[in-house]
């Protein structure tokens, strides 16, 4: 004879109980674990490209921006990566050039993180800023 038993709003058959066994536990773990390491990796990556590019913003502001050599423009760029810790890429690195609209900032560099065991996450930036 089958007994049947409401548990929380559910018909459950037998007198069983319905949930998640341990396996399912440790998988959902795992799978939570691994997203998680690779946000804690990822997320500094693009953190510091957005600082890069806050910087570049706060450059363009300057009221003195038009009178300013491209070694002055370098030299306040750097002095707001020391303040921001900005240390994958230099100053000196960026190339600022005179084009047609007005001067314009090439951002190019590459980012490596290793996730585990010879798996990386690269972040490559080839980008062309407008100074004015």
């Amino acid at each position: 004879m089958q007994t049947r038993l409401w548990l929380k709003g559910k018909l459950k058959q037998n007198g069983r109980q319905g949930g998640m066994t341990l396996i399912g536990m440790l998988l959902i773990v795992i799978v939570i674990a691994f997203i998680g390491l690779i946000a804690m990796k990822v997320v500094p990556m693009y953190i510091q490209y957005y600082t890069i590019k806050s910087t570049i913003e706060s450059i363009r502001k300057e009221p003195q921006l038009a009178q300013m050599s491209p070694s002055d423009i370098q030299n306040a760029i750097q002095k707001r990566f020391d303040i921001g810790y900005v240390d994958k890429v230099t100053a000196r690195e960026l190339k600022i050039k005179n084009e047609r609209n007005g001067r314009v900032i090439e951002l190019v560099y590459q980012q490596e993180t290793e996730l585990f065991y010879g798996l990386y996450v690269v972040l490559k930036i080839n980008e062309t800023l407008p100074l004015q």
